[in-house]
């Protein structure tokens, strides 16, 4: 008997085997059930690359690679520890270009002109405020290239402060702008997790609740000359009690201030009496207020709010309510909106690019709606490579994705950056993590490829701009 269950041991072996290999030949465009399989090859990693026949015709093409994509919707330990390595890097104005730095210089398409909103307003810059809205996946978080976005656009244009930030976030621990700590007892709801019933998503995607007597922190680091110091905290809120929260700068003294009742997105500005460089908000109950977030500021100038949502494809701005963009656009009256996604489409495996095509058109359409005086701009997903054989090659869906977001703009009528094309096209993220500008997860850069990348988009905003 015991040796019968030892040959059952052995065929079942021999059986998974058996059909693994037959699962490998069937056809990449095979759906069973309306589910479309992954393509299997248990050979790949012995074969000979010479063997693969995987052509840079094949890959435009869009022919399927053998295995999936490598990359997560979040920013791996390895990544992190990569990205804090290389805060202490110069700016990138400062970056000697000879020194293996890649990309090229690719200007804007599609509809370029639609940029003028901005460009406009940056002539305005020394009587008003300038705001940019910075959103991506988890490329943004951390405030990497943001960060260096903004301080360049802070040196030649003013203003000082890093701008919005939620009450709680996931990027506390290498938010390379700001020391962010928070009690435990806030209820966050955000894109990240959907919507929950009637409590309404911030503009940044972010909403929070206090339990009971809960606090939230800002500190700013010294990194970036912009953020060093700000002199007003703005408090975003809706659906007060009748109360008040106390607050602090520089860890002073506390004071009191009276939140608004009422629906609608409400605005609690406070001052502090010199340059501060931390703030502190304490609720006084439970279910004071839904707060969005604070904005740090200080003075005219050119202020970039950077919204990372991690894991996102852009399609949760479908959560934010109309009346939180149609009021926190009279709030900040922002003037330019990049929107950084695709990547995490990629991810997910088998893409429907027409849904996804058709979904981010209503999102841009309903997005210039609430924002008609706003410039917009897509920026195409960037080089991510599959391995094939012993080797890393873009991945085909990448140009299907550039064609997706191409057919998007042409549907909105927006402006588009090629970033495929700007880092080198195909096969580029290999150079770029060659030249450690870029993590060994080949999806993420690391901080010295986000002040490259930060170069490059300030340039093209500069350049556009001087036209």
């Amino acid at each position: 008997m015991f040796k019968d269950e030892r040959n059952h041991s052995v065929l079942l072996f021999f059986f998974t085997i058996i059909f693994t290999m037959v699962l490998s030949y069937i056809p990449a465009d095979t759906k069973v059930l309306n589910y479309q399989p992954k393509k299997i090859d248990l050979l790949m990693d012995i074969v000979p690359d010479s063997l693969l026949g995987y052509s840079r015709i094949d890959i435009k093409a869009g022919k399927e690679p053998l295995t999936a994509n490598l990359f997560s919707g979040a920013m791996s330990r390895e990544v992190i520890e990569a990205l804090l390595t290389h805060t202490k890097t110069p700016p990138f104005w400062e970056m000697n270009s000879s020194e293996g730095v890649h990309g090229n210089s690719i200007p804007l398409s599609g509809n370029a002109d639609q940029m003028n909103f901005f460009c406009e307003a940056l002539k305005q810059v020394k009587n008003k405020k300038v705001r940019i809205a910075d959103y991506g996946d988890s490329g943004n978080e951390g405030d990497f290239m943001t960060a260096d976005i903004r301080e360049r656009f802070q040196s030649e244009f003013g203003g000082n402060g890093v701008g919005m930030m939620a009450i709680t976030s996931q990027d506390i621990s290498f938010r390379i702008t700001t020391k962010h700590s928070f009690s435990d007892n806030w209820k966050t709801v955000s894109v990240l997790t959907g919507k929950e019933g009637d409590i309404p998503i911030g503009i940044n995607g972010f909403v929070s609740i206090p339990k009971g007597a809960a606090w939230v922190q800002y500190e700013a680091r010294g990194g970036y000359k912009s953020s060093k110091y700000f002199t007003t905290a703005k408090v975003f809120y809706t659906n007060a009690k009748s109360s008040a929260i106390k607050y602090a700068f520089n860890n002073g003294g506390e004071k009191t201030a009276t939140l608004q009742a009422g629906s609608g997105v409400k605005e609690l500005v406070l001052t502090s009496s010199g340059n501060a460089n931390s703030f502190r908000l304490t609720t006084a109950m439970a279910d004071q207020a839904q707060f969005f977030g604070v904005s740090l500021e200080s003075g005219n100038g050119v202020y970039i709010d950077n919204y990372p949502w991690r894991g996102n494809s852009g399609i949760s701005f479908r959560d934010i309510p109309d009346f939180v963009k149609q009021d926190f656009q009279k709030h900040l009256d922002y003037k330019l909106i990049i929107l950084s996604y695709g990547a995490n489409m990629m991810t997910a495996g088998n893409i429907n690019f027409t849904w996804y095509k058709n979904q981010m058109t209503k999102v841009i359409q309903e997005l210039k709606t609430f924002f008609p005086q706003t410039s917009i701009l897509l920026v195409g997903i960037g080089d991510r490579p599959v391995k094939r054989g012993s080797r890393f090659v873009t991945d085909p869906n990448v140009y299907k994705m550039i064609q997706c977001q191409k057919d998007i703009v042409a549907a909105t009528g927006i402006s588009f950056w090629n970033k495929f094309e700007a880092m080198g096209g195909e096969n580029s993220m290999l150079d770029w993590v060659d030249a450690n500008l870029a993590s060994k997860d080949y999806g993420h850069l690391n901080d010295l490829g986000a002040k490259k990348m930060a170069g490059m988009v300030s340039d093209l905003l500069l350049n556009q701009c001087k036209k």
